[in-house]
């Protein structure tokens, strides 16, 4: 698995650096589209990884799937070339590394708020604006629930985790009770 998160690396490196080459601001959007899609769907992970499916007939399945809409001539290559180098599979990994490098290079941190209920936008924008004033950088945050922390918020980011969660708060009070009592 290392190494076709490498080899995902390189495809999302490749595909940043010709974008901002050609002012082309739609794949990101596109990748993070197909790849939802992608790996939603089992019957279309099996057809975009299956040997005997020649490329050209994969790249039409990815290009039915705007239905209607003309998606970039940079996606339409590049889903060529991954259906051609029979490297389909990769697709889900190359859009969350992409998305990675191109914030990286408009310089945008990458934060994911976990909480047990779903924030509405009003509170997801309260929370963006809370870490953007902290940081003094855009933020771009990714939601999920998790019911299992029954309150408060996990915001994760940059490699840390800021745990103000209800289990949190509950795990240190048993902790320091435990502490106290031994």
């Amino acid at each position: 698995m290392k190494g076709s998160e490498a080899v995902a690396r390189r495809y999302a490196r490749a595909a940043r650096d010709v974008a901002l080459a050609k002012g082309d601001t739609s794949l990101r959007t596109e990748l993070d589209e197909v790849a939802e899609v992608v790996t939603a769907s089992a019957e279309l992970r099996t057809v975009l990884g299956h040997p005997a499916i020649p490329a050209d007939k994969k790249t039409a399945v990815i290009a039915s799937l705007w239905r209607g809409r003309r998606p970039s001539d940079l996606f339409l290559r590049l889903m060529d070339l991954l259906a051609q180098r029979d490297r389909m599979e990769l697709l889900p990994s190359i859009a969350r590394e992409y998305g990675r490098l191109w914030n990286a290079q408009r310089g945008v941190v990458e934060a994911e708020a976990v909480s047990a209920s779903a924030l509405d936008e009003t509170e997801a924008r309260g929370v963006s604006a809370a870490v953007s004033g902290a940081l003094g950088k855009q933020v771009e945050l990714r939601r999920r629930v998790d019911p299992r922390l029954m309150g408060g918020l996990l915001l994760r980011m940059e490699g840390r985790v800021y745990d103000g969660s209800v289990r949190a708060r509950l795990r240190a009070l048993r902790e320091r009770l435990a502490g106290t009592q031994a």
